[in-house]
């Protein structure tokens, strides 16, 4: 057998083993270790396992992959019996060895991860259930479409992007698999990009089989896992939280064509810091520039200008304030943007502040010095 056969044939050995012991979702991977040819997994049940995961973060946090110290402390917590196997190969970083990250790829589809800050768009079709079955799915399509075609620009231009995305039946959750302060400024202007594209195919294209949108953009914490159907957990993950919500909540009172950011703090790491939302956006224009010479809708990209309104009796920075059904706040910026294309006029997405008749959301002023110094409200 060839190396890259007994790869191969390690690989479907250890998806079996994971699948035989996940047991149709009833259980879970919480961690895994290797020595030499041998793998070991802990598989607990989903509820242990997050109700452990106060007490050992790790368990739902990071890679699954630990030290052997870190995974027999795992077993312990959670009362679970190993599960080790030999494997055709050697795991290992070394010349001739199978790297770890190979296998953590395969478990990662049998956890559930959270994840403390990312950038998440949700879209939103407007009226869609007034549109026949036909002209749903060709909504639907379209958008999908424009998904695509952002990504590929981005990773045109080195901004690396792998855009993954669920279904809420009338739009889609958005979300850049990358993570990171650079990952969410890609994910913004891939929002910029998917409504050019839209825009573009609204204006010369049916306008009943094209969706009018709206748009919600806000960073935030949330689980991934992957959807037990049948008797597999598919390849593609799903997320749920903070995040998610606080989308849903502020999509609610959007109009159609509206742009909506919601006001976030994203860490920079280490001693960078935190930027809020005007400041996120602020760099997310300096990295725009390097979209310039993309071709948008068959012309040449020259530039993509972003910036938040206030209404017109108000002087300075508003930030709209939109209440729940749950009698919750959740605090967002309106958004209008610039997409500069040559010889052509300027496309402008989201709505101006004299579109905003109808907006049920209340305007405040916004303090961005002390944004920094208090979590965003909820």
């Amino acid at each position: 057998m060839s190396e890259a056969d007994a790869v191969r044939q390690g690989m479907r050995e250890i998806d079996f083993v994971l699948h035989s012991s996940w047991r149709l979702g009833k259980t879970i991977v919480a961690g895994w270790t290797h020595e030499g040819s041998r793998a070991s997994f802990c598989f607990s049940e989903p509820y242990t396992v997050l109700g452990s995961a106060e007490e050992l973060p790790r368990l739902v946090r990071g890679r699954r992959l630990m030290d052997a110290a870190s995974f027999t402390e795992t077993c312990k917590l959670l009362r679970a019996r190993p599960l080790t196997m030999d494997l055709p190969f050697n795991v290992g970083t070394a010349k001739g060895e199978v790297s770890p990250l190979l296998i953590e790829n395969l478990v990662k589809r049998y956890t559930i991860s959270a994840t403390e800050s990312r950038a998440v768009i949700l879209f939103d079709i407007v009226s869609f259930s007034k549109h026949t079955p036909l002209e749903q799915v060709a909504q639907l399509s379209s958008l999908e479409y424009s998904i695509n075609s952002a990504a590929k620009r981005l990773n045109q231009a080195g901004l690396r992007t792998e855009l993954a995305r669920s279904t809420v039946g009338d739009g889609f959750y958005v979300w850049n698999r990358g993570e990171g302060p650079d990952a969410d400024l890609r994910s913004w202007l891939a929002l910029l990009l998917i409504l050019a594209d839209n825009a573009l195919a609204r204006q010369k294209g049916n306008q009943k089989l094209v969706p009018t949108l709206r748009a919600a953009f806000t960073i935030g914490s949330h689980f991934s896992y992957h959807q037990v159907e049948g008797t597999t957990p598919r390849g593609f993950e799903y997320i749920v939280g903070e995040v998610t919500i606080a989308l849903a909540r502020i999509i609610a009172k959007a109009l159609p064509g509206q742009i909506l950011i919601g006001q976030f703090q994203r860490e920079l790491g280490g001693s960078a810091g935190a930027i809020e939302t005007l400041g996120f956006l602020a760099r997310a224009e300096q990295i725009a520039a390097s979209l310039s010479g993309l071709e948008v809708g068959h012309a040449t990209l020259l530039g993509l200008r972003s910036r938040t309104t206030s209404p017109g009796d108000k002087s300075g920075l508003t930030v709209y304030r939109i209440g729940d059904k749950h009698g919750y706040t959740h605090q967002a910026f309106n958004t209008r943007v610039t997409v500069d294309r040559e010889n052509c006029d300027p496309l402008m997405l989201g709505c101006g502040s004299a579109d905003l008749a109808g907006f049920g959301a209340e305007p405040a002023p916004y303090d961005m010095k002390a944004a920094l110094k208090r979590p965003t409200e909820r």
